[in-house]
């Protein structure tokens, strides 16, 4: 899968054990050194989700017959869920194949209605989208998760269910300056707050499965493109996740609507897109990164992508000016590459949002800011040893373009830095060179 084009793996704490999830950071971390290339590990939260408990079997239900939902019937995984559901509210399974209609609250059980029907397994979602549920963001799972994803020195985590910005601070307080915290777009709630859950995080994830549920399929697109532009001016990357490539668990080749819909994500201005259930579980794991990653070239290969440009307040700072400066140089010198010298990855996320037709190479001498730019658009992170001086530094990152194939005799590249040197933030420096 990595050589048909993964940069990240997420890892989905919603299955498997702590001692499951590790053993698979560790096997991301041996592989990318077994193949020298920087691989980034997303640890996603299980969050707040309310799930349908351990069934014996998958239940078939009907549409008009009663069912019991939570004790001495269909188990879930949060009870609170039924203290406060009431009559006549929605509950919606399996990304809402399946939904019922609260009869009565009985004890801790809900009687439902089914108003269409189908099977019922563990594991399986369920939605409450009538219901604001009395549950934390960040469960005591959700802690353990954090946990080990400091312990792992993992890249980023992926916050489920987030409410607010309140949400991604509690977090970072939990993980301090890293992991980066990736904020899933997937409630209604947090669709009206989308602007300060981004200020607040490090990136975002439109998670389009209960997105869908949440507020319906029809919005799904408009908030999709309103978050990444939203992340696009803020410099902060972006994911588009669910269904993208779904009948591909079964199909060794892609629709064309759902490559229509990788190329629609990549052309709004999307960082990365996702693949889930297509890799987690399907019969054709490999050939879906592949599609995945020629739609993903096809759409970039056409006219240049439209994005908001960086918000003003970062154009009016000085590594954002010099972010477009570095850009609109590149384009009247026709040069090859923009190389950003960068010690937190800062500059290169910068440079990449504004979407220039030409790759973005990170030179960095730290190996987890490596890791984290592989997940932001156009950026070829690139190991450097942390030489000071113009010059020095100037040498050494043109050395690694042309080991990686970036860069050859004749080429212009414009290089970015900061004086001083390796201190976040202080990119002040453009410079252009022959090679």
């Amino acid at each position: 899968m990595v050589q048909a084009g993964v940069d990240l793996f997420r890892i989905n704490t919603s299955h498997g054990t702590p001692a499951e999830h590790e053993a698979y950071i560790r096997l991301v971390r041996d592989l990318a050194r077994g193949l020298e290339r920087p691989l980034g590990v997303v640890l996603d939260t299980q969050g707040p989700k309310v799930r349908v408990g351990e069934l014996r079997e998958p239940l078939e239900i009907r549409e008009g017959e009663e069912v019991l939902l939570g004790e001495k019937g269909i188990p879930l995984s949060h009870v609170e869920a039924v203290a406060t559901a009431r009559p006549g509210e929605r509950v919606l399974i399996d990304d809402g194949r399946l939904s019922l209609e609260i009869v009565a609250v009985e004890g801790k059980a809900l009687r439902c209605r089914v108003l269409r029907g189908g099977i019922v397994s563990s594991g399986k979602g369920v939605n409450f989208p009538d219901t604001e549920l009395p549950i934390p963001a960040l469960t005591p799972s959700d802690r353990r998760t954090l946990e080990l994803a400091r312990e792992m020195e993992v890249e980023y985590v992926a916050l489920s269910f987030t409410k607010g910005p309140e949400d991604v601070r509690e977090a970072k307080d939990i993980l301090g300056e890293r992991p980066a915290i990736i904020a899933k777009v997937e409630l209604g709630v947090a669709v009206r707050r989308m602007e300060e859950i981004v200020a607040a995080a490090d990136g975002a994830m439109v998670a389009r499965g209960d997105l869908g549920v949440e507020i319906g399929p029809y919005q799904v697109p408009l908030i999709q493109k309103r978050l990444i532009e939203i992340c696009n001016s803020r410099a902060k990357p972006v994911i588009v996740a669910t269904q993208m490539l779904e009948s591909m668990v079964n199909s060794p080749i892609p629709t064309r609507a759902e490559v229509s819909d990788v190329a629609t994500a990549v052309r709004d201005g999307a960082d990365a897109v996702m693949l889930s259930e297509e890799t987690a579980v399907g019969r054709y794991p490999v050939e879906a990164v592949e599609a995945m990653a020629r739609a993903a070239a096809a759409a970039e290969g056409g006219l240049p992508i439209q994005v908001p440009g960086l918000s003003p307040e970062l154009v009016g700072q000085v590594p954002g000016a010099c972010a477009r400066a570095a850009v609109a140089v590149a384009g009247d010198v026709g040069a090859v590459a923009i190389i950003c010298a960068t010690i937190s990855g800062w500059t290169a996320r910068l440079v990449a949002a504004l979407r220039p037709r030409i790759p973005v190479l990170a030179a960095t001498p730290r190996e987890e800011v490596a890791r984290e730019l592989s997940l932001v658009w156009g950026v070829v992170p690139l190991l450097i040893p942390a030489t000071e001086g113009t010059d020095a530094l100037t040498q050494v990152s043109l050395k690694a373009g042309r080991e990686a194939g970036f860069v050859r005799p004749g080429d212009r590249v414009v290089i970015t830095a900061g004086v001083p040197f390796w201190t976040p933030g202080t990119t002040n420096l453009i410079r252009v060179v022959t090679v």
